[in-house]
Parts: structure tokens; C-alpha cells; sequence
């Protein structure tokens, strides 16, 4: 039995968890972590794709806020900021300000983004991908309020209010690039009669946001694992719609999590057939991979890996982004949360541990294998960035 796309939820949530347990105040300090060392041996050639994390702390703490942004000062030209939990629909809809914790958790990731371009996802749809997304105001995922349950994706107030909250979003962080709907195809695995609903609502959001910011490359962000996972290919058409689909983005938006599909021994293969199936330009919006194997007890499942796995597959990675030009690569984890995982693990979830090792660093903050290849392409010059 293998992980299922509608469980891919946790990890957004766990951060949220995060950021409201240390009430994400980063400030301007910037406390120092392990030095950068220099990579054992140089690339020949200059970089042409950006490179860049997500800001998910390790832990509920200052410390590890601070330490998650000294880590992306130093090892990132940009910042993702993923939001996938809940959108503020009532706020939205009447055109009021968002409710304060809201801000105040915008306005810490503004900070911590400070010189540095941003990679903005939002989406309409809910953590199991399967409908309305739920609520965001005091708290994450609220309950939908009376005016939008049992709406339709494309309903006229789902449309105006997801429309009115993109538009806050991006005039608030002014991304580099921005995607829309977050792992949109996995809709059409688990709720293939709402697919249509969903193409209506993207494509006006689409439509009115080019209007008003004609140069910001906008997408839908697919999962590959999903895509290319030989039990799902041909599930509910999903092949030929997301083929359809992509003509409407503006770039291929990859959500890439090879052990989701148990693929761990030749996760470039998938890779290698995107370049066949899209000529649009390709991004790494989030992807990860473990350096310990995997157990889900309660499923009977174990994934083996290790850290010369996982720095293999960044090898892979990496090196088909430079050779296929992708226009970034965004690593959704920098560190292992063991110290978040132990004060949850109570309450949450036995999947939410499959990403707790996917770290670049492990528990203690110890350099992987896997970091070294990062810093090996970190390292080079920008020569293109993304556009």
C-alpha cells in the first residue's frame, strides 16, 4: 500500500501549528547557524535556474524560527510561501481587512522575505483535495461560514471572494511568481465531478489577475507523483485533463514527492518524462525527499531510505533542472522537525511523520549529504533567474 495525493495535507498544517505557537515575530536578528562551507568541488558552469525553501520551522521556538531564517538568508535566492490553510472567504467577499492573526502571520513571512524574490502558492481547495477550502480567520481551517457551505468551487461568491483574497495576496507580497490553486490534479482523483468547477474558477481568477499584473507568471501546481504513478495515470482521464489544463499556465507548477508513488530508487524517471509531456517551462514548487526510512505501523507500510538516497535524488534533481532549464527548484523542508513531531505526535496524525526526515538537515542541525549537493549548486552564480 502506498500514500495516497489526498493525504498530502500535513505538512502546511504543522506549520501553522508552528507559526502560531512562536507568533512568527522573527525580527532583524539573525542568530548564526553552521557556517556555509564551501562545496568539495566547483560546477563548471554558472546557474541558470533559483533555488529556494519554504519557511517551516523545526520546532515551535524562537530559536528555530531565527535559525529557519538565517538558513534562507544563506542558502536560498527565494522564499515560498505556501498558504493551505483555509482561506479568509467572509473578509474577502465584503471587502473587510483580515482578521489580525491573518496579518500578523503575513506580515512576519513580508519580513522574513526581505531581499529576497517570492514564490506566492494559494489555493481554493481543501488540505484532502477534495472541495471548498475551509476558513481562515482567528485560527486556520475553521468551519466554513453559512454563506459558502455546499457552495460550488465556481459558485459567483466562491469566485468574487477567492479572486478579492488573490488579489490582497499578491499586492501584500508581490511575488515573482504565483500559483493559484495548490495540487489542482489531485482533484480529479479524488472528486472528478468538481474538476469542471474548479478549470471555471481558475480561469476567471486567471483571467482577472493578468489584467491587472499581465507580467506575473501565474499556474495551478500539479503532482507528479500523481501524475505519473502507473495506478493513477489513467484515473477519472487524469492524464489527458491535466495535458489540457497546462495550456491555460503560464508554467508547469510541480509538486514532486517521489516517495508518494514508493519510487525510491529512480525518482529522475518522472522527471525526465515531464520534459515529454509539457513544453511549458518547468518549476519545483515543493518537493522533498526522506534520509531515514519510513514506518507507518498502523498500515503495515515501510519506505527504506537513507541519506545517500536522498542526496541521489537531489543530484537527479538539480542536475535536470540546469539541464532542462527549469526556472526554480524549492526544497519544502531545510530541517528535520523531530522537536515539532515529538510535541504533536500526541494529537496528529500518524502520516504527518513521512516528512519529518526530509530535511537537508537533521535533527541536531548536522549537515546531510543532500545539503552538500545543494550548496554545490547554491554556490555558482545566478546567472538567469526564473522569469
Amino acid at each position: 500500500m502506498k500514500p495516497t495525493p489526498s493525504s498530502r495535507s500535513p505538512i502546511p498544517l504543522v506549520f501553522a501549528c508552528a507559526m502560531c505557537s512562536a507568533s512568527f515575530c522573527i525580527g532583524s536578528s539573525l542568530p548564526g547557524e553552521e557556517a556555509v562551507k564551501p562545496p568539495a568541488a566547483e560546477k563548471p558552469a554558472p546557474r541558470s535556474f533559483a533555488m529556494g525553501f519554504t519557511p517551516f520551522p523545526w520546532d515551535m521556538t524562537q530559536e528555530a524560527l531565527k535559525g529557519t531564517r538565517a538558513f534562507i538568508v544563506q542558502n536560498a535566492d527565494f522564499v515560498a510561501h505556501h498558504f493551505d490553510n483555509g482561506v479568509p472567504w467572509t473578509e474577502a467577499l465584503e471587502e473587510k481587512p483580515f482578521h489580525a492573526a491573518v496579518m500578523a502571520d503575513w506580515e512576519g513571512r513580508k519580513d522574513l522575505s526581505r531581499g529576497k524574490k517570492v514564490l506566492l502558492s494559494l489555493t481554493p481547495l481543501n488540505g484532502g483535495r477534495k472541495g471548498l477550502a475551509l476558513y481562515r480567520a482567528e485560527k486556520e481551517n475553521m468551519p466554513l461560514p453559512e454563506a459558502f457551505k455546499g457552495k460550488a468551487l465556481n459558485d459567483p461568491i466562491v469566485k468574487k471572494a477567492y479572486l478579492a483574497y488573490c488579489q490582497k495576496a499578491v499586492d501584500f507580497f508581490r511575488p515573482s511568481h504565483l500559483a493559484i490553486v495548490i495540487e489542482a490534479n489531485e482533484l480529479i482523483l479524488n472528486a472528478p465531478a468538481k474538476w469542471p468547477d474548479l478549470l471555471a474558477l481558475y480561469e476567471e481568477t486567471y483571467k482577472a489577475l493578468k489584467l491587472r499584473h499581465p507580467d506575473l507568471p501565474i499556474c495551478a501546481t500539479i503532482t507528479l507523483h500523481a501524475l505519473t504513478d502507473p495506478a493513477k495515470r489513467s484515473v477519472n482521464e487524469q492524464e489527458a485533463k491535466v495535458r489540457e489544463f497546462l495550456a491555460q499556465n503560464d508554467f508547469a507548477g510541480i509538486s514532486y514527492y517521489p516517495f508518494m508513488q514508493g519510487n525510491m530508487k529512480k525518482p529522475e524517471e518522472p522527471l525526465d518524462w515531464l520534459m515529454g509531456f509539457t513544453s511549458k517551462p518547468v518549476a519545483i514548487t515543493e518537493t522533498g525527499f526522506p534520509a531515514e526510512t519510513i514506518r507507518l505501523k498502523t498500515i503495515s507500510l515501510t519506505l527504506e531510505s537513507d541519506a545517500s538516497l536522498q542526496a541521489a535524488f537531489f543530484e537527479k534533481l538539480l542536475e535536470r533542472a540546469e539541464r532542462d532549464r527549469y526556472l526554480f527548484v524549492t526544497c519544502f523542508l531545510h530541517r528535520d522537525y523531530d522537536a515539532l513531531w515529538e510535541k504533536i505526535k500526541a494529537t496528529a496524525p500518524e502520516f504527518f511523520i513521512v516528512w519529518k526526515d526530509c530535511g537537508l538537515l537533521d535533527e541536531d542541525g548536522k549537515e546531510r549529504p543532500a545539503f552538500q549537493v545543494w550548496k554545490k549548486y547554491f554556490l555558482e552564480s545566478l546567472q538567469e533567474p526564473g522569469k
